[in-house]
């Protein structure tokens, strides 16, 4: 009788717990006491000081592998995107990736520039597809941060080195063991919602449609192969790109860090944008990659700067990307006026190079649709 009481009581405060944990007010309230101790625990002045003494060909070259960086994550989406079944040209998920980078410099939630994209995008190719890509996009980029971690643990002699590799290693299977899983999920679920439907129950629910057709175009990659690993392989190019535009910026510092460390620090950092408690994790994200830098014997001044770039690391990418939304906000209101004036076909050729070169070929007629 106590057990029937208290498993409802316990359910009750559960719900209640996760209520409150989700609740918009408690996130900021946690990010902004987040960034308050952050902020005091560092010298936030000194390390925004080290800016100003920048080197600037260490900067730059730093600036220069992370564009190449984001050139590996487009063509790894639009491989995993043809790999599932949708297909649209190469501009036209360069602009949407750009774009993304806007949205979540203007959202506070990392999945901001997965919603845009899976909406946008699946309006041409079908939601599946682009939900395959976009979740394949995420595993792949784990997969590839798992490899290097594995590798920054090997190659650094550490006191946590044993440790390291195991954690590593772990992750590594773990990754592998979720992507043969998303691969053969889709007859697994096929064979246990069976041949009869006729009768209504959560196999034919709508939700478990949509499961089955996303699970499906997860499962298409068995049939692409060369996609798939290509994927990944641009994936894992990717981050080690990024771990060495870490390592340059660095040295534009004056003090050399390795990538290996930012291999092992800067996931365990990134796991926190995972918990839901805070604003896509900002302040404790930069509190746990300062404190676990200053374990590598990094001067906390140095630590604190480098917390600072990767935040601003992908801010010209994402102004590139606002400037991008505000041509197709400008071409659709001139759009409206020309359709207005009666000058639709002439204004077209006139704006036609611009949006060949400005919007993606794709997107002219999503515009001048409006």
């Amino acid at each position: 009788m106590s057990q029937g009481v208290r498993r409802p009581t316990w359910r009750r405060l559960m719900a209640h717990l996760h209520w409150f944990v989700g609740h918009p007010a408690v996130r900021v309230a946690i990010t902004l006491v987040a960034l308050g101790v952050f902020v005091h625990s560092v010298n936030l002045g000194a390390a925004v000081a080290q800016f100003g003494r920048l080197q600037g060909p260490w900067a730059l070259l730093a600036f220069v592998i992370t564009a190449l960086a984001v050139l590996g994550s487009i063509l790894e989406w639009g491989l995993l995107l043809r790999g599932a079944g949708g297909r649209v040209g190469w501009h036209y998920l360069g602009n949407w990736y750009m774009k993304g980078l806007f949205i979540n410099q203007v959202v506070p939630a990392g999945v901001g520039s997965d919603a845009a994209r899976a909406i946008q995008v699946g309006r041409r190719v079908g939601l599946a597809p682009v939900l395959a890509s976009l979740v394949g996009s995420r595993m792949a980029g784990m997969l590839g941060m798992a490899f290097w971690g594995l590798a920054g643990a090997v190659v650094l002699n550490t006191g946590f080195r044993t440790n390291d590799v195991v954690g590593f290693a772990a992750f590594t299977a773990l990754m592998l063991v979720t992507w043969g899983m998303a691969l053969v999920a889709a007859p697994l679920l096929a064979r246990m919602r069976g041949d009869d439907r006729t009768v209504k129950s959560w196999r034919t629910h709508q939700l478990t449609e949509h499961f089955a057709s996303f699970l499906g175009s997860m499962g298409r990659y068995r049939g692409a192969p060369r996609a798939l690993v290509l994927a990944i392989l641009a994936a894992s190019i990717g981050w080690g790109l990024n771990l060495l535009s870490l390592e340059a910026f660095s040295r534009a510092l004056g003090h050399d860090v390795s990538w290996g460390v930012f291999a092992l620090a800067l996931p365990i950092a990134l796991l926190v944008t995972f918990i839901p408690i805070s604003a896509n994790g900002v302040g404790i994200r930069e509190g746990v990659l300062v404190f676990l830098l200053v374990l590598f014997h990094v001067p906390v001044v140095i630590a604190t700067a480098m917390a600072l770039f990767i935040d601003l690391q992908m801010l010209p990418f994402a102004a590139f990307g606002g400037v991008v939304h505000l041509g197709e906000v400008t071409v659709q209101r001139a759009q409206r006026s020309l359709v207005q004036a009666g000058r639709v076909g002439r204004g077209l050729r006139i704006l036609y190079p611009v949006l060949r070169w400005v919007v993606a070929p794709e997107a002219i007629s999503d515009l001048t649709r409006s």
